[in-house]
């Protein structure tokens, strides 16, 4: 049983290749954002709520034998840490599966194209605002992640990136590589 956290910052294209992989291999994703927009007109601290839903339903997605995909920024060493703590009590395989877009312009494309969709607040929808919020000292925190790991630039076509993720994926399945560390640029060993 899997237990995939997504990880990287908006824009990355986390969310359209987690909903893609969860499409392709039909588990569940579930996205803090989708909580989040829910709580935030209900809850004071409605970002570390919405951490705490998406991992509690993970837990029990995972306790009914589901492989989960979570979908969140994954910047800080306590959302980290609680995805391990989950995949230990489920006994569930934990890897992330980072997402960066080396094309800046493709980048701030994604980004400002969010303004159509008049999402909530808390979202990113201006880049240069985003920018800015980038230089933040939380969001520069470096962790070490300790499990299966695989970084991939989105900037490649949603398939390639999709075979990429599987090609890993059944590395991973693969009895002498459970719980080895992959870290890869589009390549990782």
């Amino acid at each position: 049983m899997w237990l995939i956290a997504m990880k990287g910052f908006a824009g990355s294209g986390k969310s359209t290749l987690g909903r893609a992989l969860s499409k392709q291999l039909g588990w569940p994703v579930i996205d803090k954002d989708d909580i989040r927009d829910l709580l935030d007109s209900h809850a004071q601290a409605a970002g570390p709520l919405a951490y705490e839903i998406m991992f509690n339903i993970a837990r029990r997605q995972l306790l009914q034998g589901l492989n989960v995909i979570c979908d969140s920024p994954l910047t800080g060493t306590i959302s980290y840490e609680h995805a391990q703590a989950i995949a230990i009590e489920t006994h569930a395989s934990l890897a992330v599966l980072e997402c960066v877009c080396s094309d800046e312009s493709l980048w701030k494309q994604r980004i400002d194209g969010r303004k159509a969709l008049q999402l909530p607040a808390h979202h990113q929808t201006d880049w240069d605002t985003f920018r800015v919020f980038l230089h933040q000292p939380h969001l520069q925190e470096q962790y070490p992640i300790t499990h299966p790991h695989l970084v991939i630039d989105t900037a490649q076509p949603l398939h390639t990136c999709l075979d990429s993720v599987n090609v890993w994926l059944e590395h991973l399945q693969q009895p002498s590589h459970v719980g080895v560390r992959i870290d890869k640029a589009c390549e990782t060993t």
